[in-house]
């Protein structure tokens, strides 16, 4: 085998393999495998669940809330998988960052942005039900879980 044939199939089997990880990955993400919860959202399910006490009527209006972020945030992470899927295929055809690696890029980041205006639309919804009291206890929660080191 030529040496010119032998590194286009070695670039070939690469690119195959970064495109393939890069959809898995996508698709996990947007199934919720990998980064299951934000921890912003944890933090707010894990407060409501059991520092708040909260009434049988509030319990009803975050489950509607929660129902309503669920949806949209798996539309949005579906939005940033399908991205990381062009992505992949830009990489494959060209292997450089060319036109449309850069608009699959956009894509993700759009993405990204979009899923954490939403979460933080969420957590707002969800303190708006809450009486003042609970609303200190919320706001204290949701400020550690911002400030917090991440790993």
């Amino acid at each position: 085998m030529s040496p010119f044939l032998r590194n286009l199939a070695v670039t070939v089997l690469v690119a195959t393999a970064a495109g393939a990880a890069g959809g898995w990955m996508g698709a996990e993400r947007a199934q919720g495998g990998l980064l299951n919860t934000q921890p912003l959202r944890q933090t707010v399910d894990a407060v409501v669940a059991g520092d708040l006490n909260l009434t049988a009527d509030q319990k009803s209006q975050v489950e509607a809330i929660q129902d309503r972020f669920d949806h949209e945030r798996r539309g949005l992470r579906n939005r940033i998988a399908v991205g990381n899927l062009q992505l992949a295929d830009a990489l494959m055809e060209d292997m450089a960052y060319g036109r449309q690696a850069q608009l699959a890029v956009q894509t993700v980041q759009t993405g990204l942005g979009d899923l954490q205006k939403a979460t933080v639309l969420y957590v707002l919804e969800v303190r708006d039900i809450l009486t003042n009291d609970q609303q200190r206890i919320y706001d204290r929660k949701v400020r550690e879980a911002l400030t917090a080191a991440q790993p």
